[in-house]
């Protein structure tokens, strides 16, 4: 047999592959690949001998001729059958020096903003400005620090120092000049300074302890902390921190008008670098002993923590509450009424940093002590709450308490209302009345084993300190005003809520019933963890309700409608939340019995009616919390628009409730008749699903439905001229353009005339007819260029169109599986996941245009154009992320990313190089555009330009992505290569697609 051989590339080399995979850490388990580390050899291969320690192989198989590195990992095939496999990781120890003068440049830019401002004495450079890039610019000095940790030559740390005290003390001697030498500036100044001293003689310390990490642990953390963490997420949420700033002093007559923005993204941003900084900071810890220090949400919920980790548990909870408050405030318009909001602004962030930094500070002592003394452990906590395994049996009676606190301030509040008869007391009942009823949940079921008639007891006046006695003082609240309906709707819901404690009640004793492990499960990650989610995104959406208020005064009416939009997303919050409580009631063996699988959803059939209602309901419902969370934003609502589109969101997810109860007590109803029956439950052994080569008619029905939808509105245009018609068609048009995408590869194996016939069609109704009304239109209207710009877009997407078939062939001669894999998980789930920011964009202009009461004054055509934009993009990657899984996952790995290669910019072939500034460019497109979104006035063209820059970046790259697969895949046809089964390779390598997805997503953050 001829031999091949495979060769990695070698640590600090370039690799002659035709792209890398990803593989920045030591080999461990991954999903779907088996165990890295397994060195069992393949069934197909006989008399497998590994002649050196298992490791990672760092790149796909490559041909005879491709000379093997030092210390590249060599696959060879002898004649007798033998795998001979050496390896030597390469991994990552420093990153690129054009990472060091990117953010040299940022930090740079900030002493330039002081050298302006020392020459022109302007305050708006002083006070906007550099408070705008500061939070950036510092993240960018921590980075540089650590980008590499083992250079202790004379000339980088010179280098750094240099770039240290420019950004620092140089600055603020230019400040001192600025303020022409004032006393206050100078005491100001000498004491940040006395700070950057032990800043810079901190970070000078760490960069060694970072150094002597092992090659493993500092790849690690170069890749996934320095470069994934910091740069990417790090800068990228600043960055976009820093664009509704810039935004609202371009719309602003003068700059103190964006004092609530400013104060607010400062607060935030300062918040996320700060949490960067110490991310970086933690990196001169040993993984092994960092990750003992993490503290365990099932130790949370027991209450059962050790000093050093309630400290961090305070600390966290204090700052996460901290930082909902200017997120919640974040692009708020105007300046402050009065100084209390001021100082709110200054004091809530610098608590919640505060809080941040005790806490990493005291992690750092206990953990500097446990490295001295060399322990392996810091102590054994006790039982409390624990059985005697260690399972978590219940959670601490603080969190009852904690809700019994919560229901005594909503009576209290009720009270007050009914007493004084003021309607903010009301109206504060109204508000709070969501995590009031979580914390009342949460009380109710973290001891779900405890059924004394004490403890009883107190759950029922629990239930009445909260449910009677609001109830009711809210019914005197309303009988005082002579609203005697509404006192009957008091007693109404109070009758309501008792049905719902009767509920409550067999739902705790059902989880009572439920084995040791499911309670744990049931506690820790439906209770505690959901509720804490649901908890974050409530306080979020008060937030944007007081935004509201101090934007338009507290007694505005204006805000009512932003109020109950609030109210109505926080009910459906706790309602799924519930959903997901009545799913854990049930024990883990029997939920199988309530999964749908995606082979049937794909299918759509062997679906219940109950389940296609259900599914139904929950499709209505999250389009109804999309609308309404777009809707906040808007000035001024139609009250039976939001009122209809509320109550219509509410009967759904009750509806879902309700199926999901219903479908529990029919799996235990079967479930107990086979036990009744056999003496013992019989567990069916798990299906497994049939392959699926296509997908339901429904899916492609609904694509054909958009895309007539969007072909109407262009030709209405064509025909009366109106701009409402192009507009609205604009909105919807990235939503079309996906669902015609993925209608292409619903029947991949459909190759008969008909349904040929049938796609050409969709085809046409999606671009020839909207085109061809669009130039019509425009013809009418004398714009000659557009028209031609529309005819020539036609001819684009005809081209696509051929694209698209070859591809759909291609995908029709994948593996059964591989072809199920990529119909199920990708085109189905990755495109519906897409569909929900895009709908949000689409809400955007929606809640414009609500609030401006017109749809040609052209007061949206900024919202308008960002949304459009902002979508486009998620569906050209969402597209070519579905196009590139039509080919063999083996051509897949040789055309991914590694980090390692990121980091270190070394082995990136020239396409990849250039494929890399394309996508940045096109995530900071999307950032600047996010800040646009709900902005009004007249149309400003830098918005159109950089839209159109990111979508041509955009294409640009994904044209080099696609051309890449095509032509790996035909080398693969042309050349035979022998592959390694799955156990014996790496991490998956991250596509192109991925990596700008993440990149992207970290906007979203």
């Amino acid at each position: 047999m001829s031999s091949q051989t495979a060769t990695a590339p070698a640590k600090g080399k370039c690799s002659e592959s035709p792209s890398p995979v990803l593989t920045d850490a030591p080999p461990r388990e991954i999903e779907d690949e088996g165990s890295i580390g397994d060195t069992s050899p393949p069934s197909d291969v006989p008399d497998v001998e590994v002649t050196e320690p298992p490791t990672v192989l760092a790149n796909p198989l490559t041909t005879d001729d491709e000379e093997p590195n030092g210390n590249a990992s060599t696959v060879s095939m002898e004649p007798d059958h033998v795998i001979t496999v050496s390896t030597a990781p390469g991994h990552v120890t420093e990153c690129a020096t054009i990472y060091s003068v990117l953010m040299a440049c940022i930090t740079t830019s900030y002493t330039a903003m002081y050298t302006f401002y020392a020459r022109t004495g302007d305050e708006k450079v002083y006070k906007f400005w550099t408070a705008t890039i500061l939070p950036m610019s510092a993240s960018a000095m921590a980075i540089s620090f650590a980008l590499k940790p083992r250079r202790e030559d004379r000339a980088y740390k010179a280098f750094l120092v240099i770039q240290y005290v420019l950004f620092t003390f140089v600055s603020e001697i230019l400040a001192v000049v600025g303020q022409d030498f004032a006393k206050s500036q100078i005491i100001q100044s000498s004491v940040l300074c006395t700070l950057y001293l032990a800043l810079l003689k901190f970070g000078l310390k760490c960069r060694p302890h970072v150094a002597q990490l092992s090659d493993e642990d500092l790849s690690k953390f170069l890749a996934n902390d320095v470069i994934f963490g910091g740069m990417i997420i790090g800068l990228g949420q600043l960055a976009f921190l820093m664009f509704a700033s810039i935004q609202c002093d371009g719309n602003a007559d003068d700059w103190r008008q964006c004092n609530r923005t400013l104060f607010s993204q400062t607060g935030l941003s300062g918040m996320v670098t700060l949490f960067t900084i110490i991310k970086l900071a933690s990196g001169v810890v040993p993984k092994r002993i960092l990750n003992k220090h993490v503290i365990s949400p099932r130790k949370v919920l027991a209450m059962d923590l050790n000093v050093e980790e309630a400290v961090q548990a305070f600390g966290l909870s204090i700052a996460a509450l901290c930082a909902l408050y200017p997120l919640g405030n974040y692009g708020a318009e105007g300046s402050f009424r009065r100084e209390a909001e001021r100082y709110a602004a200054l004091i809530v962030p610098s608590t919640g940093g505060f809080c941040l930094l005790l806490t990493a500070v005291w992690k750092a002592v206990v953990i500097r002590g446990e490295m001295r003394r060399g322990a392996e452990e810091t102590g054994q906590l006790n039982q409390g709450g624990f059985s005697s395994d260690g399972t978590l049996m219940e959670a601490s009676s603080f969190w009852f308490y904690i809700g019994v606190l919560a229901t005594t301030y909503q009576s209290i509040v009720c009270v007050a209302a009914a007493v004084t008869m003021d309607k903010n007391y009301q109206t504060l009942s109204r508000a709070s009345a969501p995590i009031v009823i979580l914390a009342y949940v949460e009380s109710i079921f973290n001891q779900p084993r405890r059924r004394s008639p004490k403890d009883m007891r107190k759950l029922r006046l629990h239930f009445m300190s909260f449910a009677f006695i609001s109830e009711m003082a809210l019914a005197v609240y309303v009988f005082r005003q002579g609203n005697f309906g509404r006192v009957i709707q008091h007693f109404a819901r109070f009758a309501a809520q008792m049905l719902l404690l009767h509920f409550g009640l067999k739902l705790r004793a059902a989880v009572g019933r439920l084995p040791d492990k499911d309670v744990e499960t049931f506690l820790v990650d439906m209770l505690f963890k959901g509720g804490l989610q649901t908890l974050f995104s409530i306080l979020f959406l008060i937030f944007r309700t007081t935004k509201c208020m101090f934007e338009k005064g507290l007694e505005a009416e204006i805000c009512s409608d932003t109020s109950f939009c609030s109210t109505v997303i926080s009910i459906y919050l706790l309602l799924w939340w519930s959903t997901k409580l009545v799913q854990g009631s049930v024990r883990s063996e029997w939920r199988k019995d309530l999964n749908l699988s995606m082979e049937k959803i794909a299918r759509m059939r062997d679906i219940s009616l109950r389940r296609g209602v259900a599914g139904f309901l929950t499709l209505v419902t999250g389009v109804c919390a999309i609308f309404l969370f777009s809707m906040m934003s808007a000035d001024e609502l139609d009250e039976t628009t939001i009122t209809v589109v509320g109550l219509t969101g509410f009967v759904a997810s009750v509806g879902v409730v309700v199926s999901e109860i219903f479908s529990i007590l029919k799996a235990q109803r079967r479930r107990m008749i086979e036990l009744s029956e056999s003496g013992q439950i019989v567990e069916q052994a798990t299906e497994l699903e049939e392959p699926v080569e296509e997908c339901s008619w429904v899916f492609v029905g609904v694509s054909f439905l958009l895309s007539s939808a969007f072909a109407a509105l262009k030709v209405c245009y064509g025909v009366t001229l109106e701009d409402k018609h192009w507009l609205m068609a604009d909105v919807i048009l990235p939503i079309v353009a996906l669902s015609l995408v993925m209608a292409m590869f619903y029947k991949p194996k459909r190759t008969d005339v008909g349904y040929k016939r049938f796609l050409y069609f969709h085809f046409f109704t999606f671009a020839i007819v909207s085109e061809v009304g669009t130039a019509i239109g425009d013809f009418r209207l004398d714009l000659i260029f557009n028209g031609f710009f529309a005819i020539f877009r036609a001819l684009i997407y005809f081209c696509i169109l051929l694209f698209t078939l070859k591809l759909r062939a291609s995908a029709a001669k994948l593996p059964s599986q591989e072809l199920s894999d990529f119909l199920c998980q990708t085109v189905l789930v990755k495109g519906t996941v897409a569909m929900g920011p895009m709908l949000f964009f689409s809400f955007e202009t929606v809640s414009c245009l609500i609030s401006q009461d017109s749809l040609s004054n052209g007061q949206c055509n900024n919202t308008s154009f960002a949304a459009t934009f902002l979508s486009l993009y998620l569906a050209i990657l969402t597209t070519v992320s579905i196009a590139s899984k039509t080919v063999p996952k083996s051509v897949q790995r040789e055309t991914a990313w590694e980090f390692s290669s990121i980091a270190s910019l070394k082995g990136l072939k020239r396409w990849q190089q250039i494929q890399g500034g394309l996508v940045t460019i096109t995530a900071i497109v999307s950032l600047y555009l996010l800040s646009v979104l709900g902005v009004e006035g007249n149309q400003n063209s830098t918005v159109y330009i950089v839209g159109i820059t990111g979508a041509l970046s955009m294409v640009s790259a994904e044209l080099i992505n696609m051309t890449m697969l095509v032509r790996t895949r035909n080398e693969h046809q042309r050349n035979t290569t022998i592959e390694l089964p799955p156990k014996q390779r790496s991490v998956r390598g991250i596509s192109a697609g991925e990596l700008q997805e993440g990149m992207i997503a970290a906007t979203f953050v």
